[in-house]
C-alpha cells in the first residue's frame, strides 16, 4: 500500500516522529492494541487556521491562473480523485489542474497545482514559507516521480509559490543521491516496523507533537540530549569516546576529545555535572562570570516588557496583539495594548513607543528589560511595517536602552537545565507561577479561541499571563542582582 507524501515528509523530518504517528495511526485502525498509543503535545499540532492560510495562499495563485492570466484551471480539490479520473482531465487539454490526487505504487499525494506546457509538465507546489527548504525540495521530487510514472509524461520544471507571492524555480540535481538514499531509508524502515522498538530520537530533529515522548525516552536514558544546546554532531562525537550518558561525561577522566575544542568539552562536562545534581524542585547551576556581563541593579524607573504576537494572521509577519510594560516604582503598575486588528495594532505600537519616549524625559537613565530577541526583532518589523518611529526605535537601542536579560543568564550562568527559558530560569530564581495560563503556545491557542471562536473571556487570562510574565522578569533581574 502507498504511504502519502506527507508521510514520507515528517520521516525526512524525524523518523522518531514518523514512527510515533505510525504508532498512533494504527492504534486507531485497531490493527495494534491500544497499549501502544502515544501521547502527543497538542500544543505543536498545526494550528486549524495556519492550514486555513495555506489554502487561501493556494487560493490566490489558483485565481492568478484563471482570472489574470485567463488559464483554463480544473479544480480538482473537491472530487473523488483517482489515477484514472486525474488522466481522464489531462485529456482535456486544460492549461492548469488544481489539487489532483493520484498514486504511484510507493507514494499517494495531492499535488497543488499541474501545468500543462506543451506536451510537458510543470509542478508547483504552493508554500507560505519565506525561503526554499530541503524539504520542499525532496516533497517536489516525490511529486515529480509520482506525476511521471502516473502520465508517462516528463516533468520539465518545478516551481514553489512562496509566501512573498513570487515563483521560485527548483533544481534538483544535487538532491537526487540524497531523495534516492532517502526513499530506501523509508522503505527498509516501514518494511521492519515494530511498535516496541521505536528508533532513538536525535537532537535537532522536528519532533513536532512528540517532543515530551522524546524527552521521556532521554531522561529514562540520561541521554546527552538533555544537555542544553549540545547538537546532534557533538553528541556523535561523545559516543565515539564512549561517553553515552549525562552521568558517564560527569564521571569521565577525559579533558578533551578529539573534534571538539577543549573549553567547549569543558563545559559540556560541568553542565553534565549540574544536570546530574539538579531536581525538580532545586536546579543547579555556576557563576561563569562574577559581573553578570555588566547588569546593572534595578532601579526606580526601569520597565520591563513582553509582548503577545500570533503568527497566523497576516503572511509573512507576526500580528503583535498584546503589548506589556511592568514598571518598577511603588505602585508596581501594569499598561498594556489590546490590538483586534492591525489598525489598532499601529495604534497599539505608536503608544507603546511613546510611552517609552516619555518614560526616558522622566527617567533619563531607565533601562527595558525583556528575555530573549523576540521584542527589539518585533519592534523593527512593526517600525518598518507600519513607517513610524524607525529612526527613534534604533536611536534607543544603539543607546543600549533595551536590555535582554537571556544574554545575562546565557553568558554569565552555566544552569542543570535542558533549556534556559524564562520558565525555567524563573524555577531557578524560585519564582512560582499561579496563573491558568502557562506558555507561549498555549497563549496562541487561548488567542485564537478568543479572535476566531468568540471566546472573550479568554483576553482577561492572556492579560494576566502577560502581566506575570512582565512583572516575572523584574523578580528575575531582582534576583540575578542578588548573585553580585
Amino acid at each position: 500500500m502507498p504511504h502519502s507524501v506527507t508521510e514520507f515528509i515528517r520521516f525526512y523530518n524525524s523518523p522518531f516522529s514518523y514512527w510515533c504517528n505510525k504508532t498512533n495511526k494504527l492504534v486507531d485502525e485497531k490493527k495494534i492494541d491500544a497499549k501502544y498509543k502515544i501521547e502527543i503535545n497538542a500544543s505543536k499540532l498545526i494550528s486549524k487556521q495556519l492550514l486555513t492560510k495555506a489554502q487561501e495562499h493556494e487560493v490566490v495563485l489558483k485565481d492568478k491562473y484563471r482570472i489574470s492570466e485567463n488559464l483554463n484551471v480544473v479544480d480538482m480539490s473537491n472530487k473523488d480523485s483517482s489515477n484514472k479520473v486525474f488522466l481522464e482531465e489531462l485529456d482535456k487539454n486544460p492549461d492548469v489542474i488544481f489539487q489532483p490526487y493520484i498514486s504511484s505504487k510507493d507514494f499517494v499525494g495531492r499535488l497543488d497545482f499541474v501545468k500543462i506546457v506543451d506536451d510537458n509538465l510543470h509542478i508547483i507546489d504552493a508554500k507560505l514559507s519565506s525561503s526554499i527548504k530541503t524539504e520542499h525540495i525532496i516533497q517536489l521530487f516525490v511529486y515529480k516521480e509520482i506525476l511521471e510514472i502516473v502520465t508517462k509524461k516528463q516533468v520539465t520544471e518545478c516551481f514553489l509559490f512562496l509566501g512573498d507571492l513570487q515563483m521560485h524555480k527548483v533544481e534538483f540535481d544535487e538532491y537526487k543521491e540524497i531523495y534516492a538514499e532517502l526513499k530506501d531509508q523509508f522503505i527498509d524502515f516501514n518494511n521492519s516496523y515494530d511498535p516496541e522498538i521505536p528508533p532513538y530520537p536525535k537532537k535537532g530533529e522536528e519532533l513536532q507533537e512528540y517532543d515530551d515522548e522524546a524527552k521521556k525516552i532521554w531522561i529514562r536514558d540520561n541521554g546527552l540530549e538533555l544537555l542544553y544546546r549540545i547538537q546532534a554532531k557533538q553528541i556523535e562525537k561523545l559516543k565515539n569516546n564512549d561517553i553515552k550518558t549525562v552521568e558517564e561525561l560527569k564521571n569521565t577522566n577525559l579533558e578533551k576529545i578529539d573534534g571538539m575544542g577543549e573549553a567547549t568539552f569543558i563545559k559540556y562536562k560541568k553542565l553534565a555535572q549540574l544536570l546530574n545534581d539538579s531536581t525538580e524542585n532545586k536546579i543547579s547551576y555556576e557563576i561563569k562570570d562574577a559581573s553578570l556581563n555588566g547588569l546593572l541593579k534595578p532601579k526606580k524607573g526601569d520597565l520591563y516588557i513582553d509582548f503577545e504576537g500570533y503568527p497566523f494572521l497576516t503572511i509573512g509577519r507576526n500580528f503583535e496583539y498584546l503589548y506589556g510594560i511592568w514598571s518598577n516604582d511603588k505602585n508596581e503598575s501594569f499598561t498594556y495594548y489590546w490590538s483586534d486588528d492591525e489598525e489598532e495594532e499601529k495604534n497599539s505600537f505608536v503608544s507603546f513607543i511613546e510611552k517609552l519616549l516619555e518614560h526616558l524625559e522622566l527617567y533619563p537613565d531607565a533601562k527595558f528589560y525583556h528575555y530573549f530577541s523576540y521584542e527589539i526583532t518585533s519592534l523593527r518589523s512593526s517600525a518598518q511595517n507600519f513607517g513610524v518611529y524607525e529612526k527613534e526605535l534604533e536611536q534607543l537601542i544603539e543607546k543600549k536602552c533595551f536590555i535582554d536579560l537571556f544574554t545575562i543568564v546565557n553568558s554569565s550562568l552555566l544552569i542543570g537545565a535542558s533549556s534556559y527559558s524564562l520558565k525555567t530560569v524563573e524555577k531557578l530564581a524560585g519564582i512560582n507561577r499561579t496563573e491558568d495560563l502557562q506558555s507561549g503556545m498555549e497563549s496562541i491557542q487561548y488567542f485564537e479561541d478568543y479572535f476566531f471562536n468568540e471566546e472573550y473571556e479568554l483576553k482577561d487570562l492572556i492579560i494576566e499571563y502577560n502581566k506575570a510574565d512582565c512583572k516575572n522578569l523584574y523578580l528575575l533581574h531582582d534576583w540575578l542582582a542578588s548573585l553580585l
